[in-house]
């Protein structure tokens, strides 16, 4: 009962934060004088630079409170933390002809890096070569893999103009023929497909980028949500600092 009142006091508090942050930047945005510190502001965030006029005109709308909060509330949500046990979710083979548990894609003893995201998040398509160099750099060290999750940006809801046209998935064969696309973009690195029923997207509060690492069976890196929390340099380091032995 402690537990579910912390709970609803953490969810109570974050949306109203959220509430707060789009009141105070629809009021900026509508002020010319501060499209610059916006612009800023959103680069920061998303640590890569996108075009203006993709997200300009979406910025602090129904659409983007809904999407952001979605995110948030699964974070809230997630079943795990660091050095938890990680939850073997459901997943689809890219076909979706075969289901089978998430931790089948790693090896006894050997760390399973897990990146989790979709087509419409351009910083985790920006990002899909260097994600490509780091598990052939580690592949004798870890196992990597692509979970392909719910779209961050369907073209049905917060949209970015000049993205992937995919709508949100209404069944297994769409989610699995966008996940194709990621497939093609990192050849050789496995890629697996989130149940309709977003099991390993819930557990993982992967929405809408994310990384963990998982090793005999329990969380051992937890990456932050992204954007500001999808860091593949702290990957990275994890790795280096496991290969050479030292503390972690």
């Amino acid at each position: 009962m402690f537990v579910q009142t912390v709970q609803a006091v953490q969810m109570f508090t974050a949306y109203s934060m959220l509430l707060l942050f789009f009141s105070i930047g629809s009021l900026l945005k509508s002020v010319p004088a501060f499209r610059k510190f916006i612009i800023g502001a959103f680069d920061a965030v998303t640590k890569v630079k996108l075009p203006v006029t993709s997200y300009w005109d979406s910025l602090f709308t129904d659409q983007m409170l809904q999407n952001v909060w979605h995110s948030v509330a699964l974070d809230l949500n997630k079943k795990i933390k660091q050095d938890s046990e990680a939850p073997n979710s459901p997943v689809v083979s890219l076909t979706g002809k075969h289901c089978f548990p998430l931790l089948q894609m790693s090896q006894s003893g050997r760390p399973l890096v897990l990146n989790f995201g979709s087509c419409t998040c351009p910083i985790f398509m920006s990002q899909l070569d260097e994600f490509l160099k780091m598990a052939n750099h580690f592949s004798h060290v870890a196992e990597f893999c692509v979970v392909y999750i719910e779209e961050a940006h369907p073209s049905d809801g917060w949209a970015l103009k000049d993205n992937y046209e995919i709508r949100t998935h209404r069944t297994q064969a769409e989610r699995c023929r966008a996940a194709c696309e990621v497939a093609r973009k990192i050849p050789g690195c496995p890629v697996v497909v989130d149940t309709m029923l977003d099991a390993a997207n819930f557990a993982y509060g992967a929405l809408p980028i994310r990384f963990h690492i998982v090793q005999n069976g329990r969380v051992v890196y937890e990456g932050g949500p992204g954007p500001m929390g999808y860091d593949m340099k702290g990957v990275k380091e994890w790795l280096e600092r496991y290969h050479t032995g030292k503390s972690l």
